[in-house]
């Protein structure tokens, strides 16, 4: 656990001690407060505005990045709501 504090800690984290201990529950909370749906769609929005504003400046690998980014980052959405999801079922 030591080293994964090294790694989170490599950029100050906002997580209270309570939440390092119990991600589960950020996650839950994540969702709670904001749907799936609106979620991929606001998301969806911040890529366009850095598309829209970076794309003079940026090259093809930098672009093919941010697509690879934004599509691995679905993906973990859809995974973190489905275990929140599953989670709840549970209790």
């Amino acid at each position: 656990m030591e080293d994964v504090m090294k790694r989170l800690n490599y950029q100050p984290s906002s997580l209270t001690n309570y939440e390092l201990e119990n991600p589960e529950n950020v996650i839950e909370c994540f969702f709670e407060n904001y749907s799936i749906h609106e979620i991929r769609e606001n998301l969806w929005e911040l890529y366009k505005s850095w598309t829209y504003h970076d794309s003079e400046y940026t090259d093809t690998g930098e672009i093919r990045a941010m697509i690879l980014f934004y599509t691995q980052i679905i993906g973990f959405l859809n995974a973190s709501f489905i275990t929140t999801e599953k989670r709840k079922e549970a209790q």
